[in-house]
């Protein structure tokens, strides 16, 4: 210490010091220290306030346990047992309503997925069903083809055998030139009748099959289509006659469609009608009002099966018979021109008696006149 100065008094210590402390404090600090004391007043104050929020409910449920038990004491033991059981019916209310709700949404869900279930399955079967259908139709509809291709090459062969045959026996034996000519030209109308028969099955096949509606007398028809098959049926020996009809109508129709019609009625009942056999040809005013014409070949021949009556009609139903003489695309053709005027066509037959054919075409207004006498 400098002579002749006094030393420092204690006082004067503790003033710099704080002093001091002052300067200190009145430093800046840095802003993270700032943010943690802040975070720590916010924590604080949170947890003062679950503090005071957990003890206001302590003391809310002290409270209210006390009034219960106040208002208890001044209850009977029956009485409160009774509201303890009140209570007690209440809650299972409440827990078998939850219950049965549950279920419901339980058998709900089942009952959606059974439904599912059955539907997929449903759908499953089907489409499998739907599958194998298809399939058999291909399978059939190739074999038909098959069939369809050989039994065509088979009927286009023999009438050119017999053109064939015809035409070397004129070579070798030219004096019978008109038996032979005959010959050639019956296996030629055999052979354009099977192709034109084919072409009329693709025609109905795209829809293309056209009529020429004009107004006609249907016994006059009857008589051009007898006569034109006198001699096929003479060869054989079967009688083919026409009865008369004092009135049949005059209808509006294709003329060329109902003559094909007929034609393929009256063949087939010469293939199927043996020597000695008759085939007559016939019609009638029928349906409400008499307003149509029915007509009907009947013949004596064998007779159809029952269980091949209700597939007569259908396309290349004969195919798969052993007997060949009916196989034919003559009864659908036929079919599909009666349908189209429009008409109905059928048959009635027995085993070993015969049978009869008949369709039916409408007398238009206007068309209907008196046919005169045959």
């Amino acid at each position: 210490m400098a002579p002749g100065k006094d030393p420092p008094r204690q006082s004067e210590k503790t003033e710099v010091s704080r002093h001091a402390g002052r300067v200190k404090i009145d430093e800046p600090r840095p802003d993270s220290n700032l943010d943690s004391e802040h975070q720590a007043d916010l924590n604080r104050d949170a947890e003062r306030a679950e503090a005071d929020k957990s003890k206001l409910q302590s003391r809310s449920d002290s409270d209210t346990s006390r009034d219960l038990g106040r208002a208890d004491m001044g209850r009977s033991r029956a009485e409160r047992q009774a509201a303890r059981d009140e209570r007690l019916r209440v809650e299972r209310e409440i827990t078998d309503e939850a219950i049965k709700a549950e279920r419901l949404r339980a058998d709900a869900a089942t009952e959606r997925e059974r439904r599912d279930y059955q539907a997929s399955a449903k759908s499953s079967a089907e489409i499998l069903s739907q599958e194998r259908e298809g399939h058999q139709k291909t399978k059939a509809a190739l074999t038909t083809r098959e069939e369809f291709l050989a039994i065509v090459s088979h009927d286009l062969r023999n009438p050119l055998n017999n053109i064939s045959m015809a035409a070397q026996n004129l070579l070798e034996e030219p004096k019978d030139i008109k038996e032979f000519a005959s010959s050639i030209n019956r296996s030629a109308g055999e052979m354009l009748r099977l192709i034109e028969d084919l072409l009329e099955v693709e025609r109905i096949a795209v829809g293309k099959l056209t009529l020429h509606y004009e107004e006609h007398d249907v016994s006059e028809i009857i008589k051009q289509a007898v006569e034109e098959l006198q001699g096929a049926a003479a060869s054989k020996g079967i009688t083919l006659e026409a009865e008369p009809q004092d009135v049949c109508g005059y209808v509006v129709c294709d003329r060329s469609r109902v003559m094909q019609v007929l034609s393929n009625l009256i063949g087939n009942a010469i293939k199927f009608t043996p020597a000695k056999g008759q085939i007559c040809v016939s019609c009638q005013r029928t349906g409400p009002e008499g307003k149509e014409v029915q007509v009907s070949v009947s013949d004596t021949g064998e007779g159809i099966a029952p269980e091949k009556i209700k597939t007569i009609f259908e396309r290349f139903s004969q195919i798969h018979n052993q007997d060949r003489r009916g196989i034919g695309l003559g009864l659908y053709i036929a079919k599909m021109m009666v349908e189209e005027h429009p008409g109905r066509i059928w048959v009635e037959s027995k085993l070993g008696e015969g049978s009869t054919f008949h369709f039916t075409l409408p007398l238009r207004s206007g068309a209907v006149r008196e046919a005169k006498p045959q």
